[in-house]
């Protein structure tokens, strides 16, 4: 099977070389572009998810030794997610040489991260077929690099930063059900009138409430 241009300058952006194409070109094959005569490379996915996983696994835990599993699951949930993938995939350009249907083409598949991400775990399961474990693993850690290097900062940034959410959150329930007490004319009566109150105070800005209340 000869490669295209195309083909061969990703590979180049990729630093692989597949001795058999086919596998690259079914992990480059989104489901929207599929027929009975050409595969989509969700089953890939499902191979790279697996390849991806067990190879930073191994990584993190090597860089941190004495990193109890509690402190390494975040770690690895930062490397191998959706946004991780993607963020890899754009690096590389892959979205050039996805093979898309015309509806995802037309509503901008090629910068999706959920088909950037799916595309790239597909990419990875065709280097372990084509080449074994080792060559997969390899491109990895190459790719990775600098995720891996800072993960412990990136999983840290995401754990607060969805602390403060969540936090939040329940300051502003607090807030509203003390305030309540406040504003409330009669208890348990809520007008439209005091919601306006409320959420002003709330949120420091006027919100519009249906006629219906």
């Amino acid at each position: 099977m000869k490669k295209s241009v195309d083909i061969e300058k990703f590979e180049k952006r990729l630093g692989y070389t597949f001795k058999d194409p086919k596998y690259l070109l079914e992990a480059l094959t989104h489901p929207s572009f599929s027929s009975t005569n050409r595969s989509d490379n969700q089953r890939l996915e499902f191979i790279g998810d697996r390849v991806l996983g067990l190879t930073v696994a191994e990584a993190i835990a090597k860089q941190d030794p004495k990193a109890s599993e509690g402190k390494l699951a975040p770690r690895f949930n930062a490397l191998v997610r959706k946004e991780a993938c993607s963020g890899v995939a754009q690096e590389i350009d892959l979205g050039l040489v996805l093979k898309l249907g015309r509806s995802e083409m037309i509503t901008g598949g090629r910068r999706k991260n959920a088909v950037l991400g799916d595309a790239m775990e597909a990419v990875l399961a065709a280097i372990y077929l084509d080449g074994g474990f080792q060559a997969a693993k390899d491109i990895i850690l190459r790719l990775w690099e600098r995720r891996i290097s800072n993960v412990e900062l990136d999983a840290r940034l995401r754990l607060e930063g969805a602390s403060v959410e969540s936090h939040s959150d329940s300051l502003s329930r607090i807030s509203i059900i003390s305030l309540s007490a406040v504003f409330l004319p009669t208890p348990g009566i809520l007008t439209k009138e005091s919601l306006s109150l409320l959420l002003t105070v709330c949120t420091n800005s006027s919100t519009l409430i249906p006629d219906s209340i």
